[in-house]
């Protein structure tokens, strides 16, 4: 009987704690598509857009900008703390991209803020992702991005490269971006 007892308090509190971490847990994420990528010298006919992604099948490098709309108040009251790029090899082999992001405020006399990353995708699918936090636009880190009411994210696909997705992390409790 008193395993018994034991064992049942022992779930009890397995259970408590689960639904203490998924009540702490509720950062929100934004996800958008890569096909909202377009590059910066219009009418590219190797630049392909798809439903799963942008594509560079050139032979020549491209750039494409990514506009990540954002919402700018998110439902959790908080503000961007990452923002990603995932990148892919359309033809397995090893990439080295560079993607800036900018980060804007709706305050217009606070300038844009840029972070370039190098960037290696090879066949891997889990390569290729790129993250900027607070940190990398010369916030504290852990801290929500400020300045971050309007996002882009910009890469320089060499051939045979692509951007899957992009999305951000709502940091909960933190002020909204300006």
């Amino acid at each position: 009987m008193r395993l018994f007892i034991i064992a049942s308090l022992a779930c009890t509190a397995f259970v408590g704690l689960q639904g203490t971490a998924i009540a702490q847990s509720a950062d929100e994420f934004i996800t958008v598509s890569g096909s909202i990528c377009k590059a910066t010298a219009p009418g590219n006919p190797d630049f392909v857009t798809k439903a799963i992604g942008s594509r560079n099948e050139s032979t020549t490098g491209v750039f494409a900008i990514c506009p990540l709309n954002l919402d700018p108040t998110p439902s959790n009251g908080g503000a961007i703390s990452a923002i990603f790029a995932a990148l892919n090899s359309l033809d397995g082999a090893s990439h080295d991209v560079r993607c800036t992001a900018v980060i804007g405020s709706l305050v217009r006399s606070i300038p844009p803020t840029y972070s370039t990353k190098p960037v290696p995708v090879d066949s891997n699918p889990d390569s290729g992702v790129v993250a900027w936090t607070a940190a990398d636009f010369g916030g504290v880190p852990g801290a929500g991005i400020l300045g971050s009411a309007w996002t882009t994210v910009t890469c320089l696909l060499p051939p045979q490269t692509g951007i899957a997705l992009l999305y951000a992390k709502y940091k909960q409790d933190a002020p909204p971006p300006q």
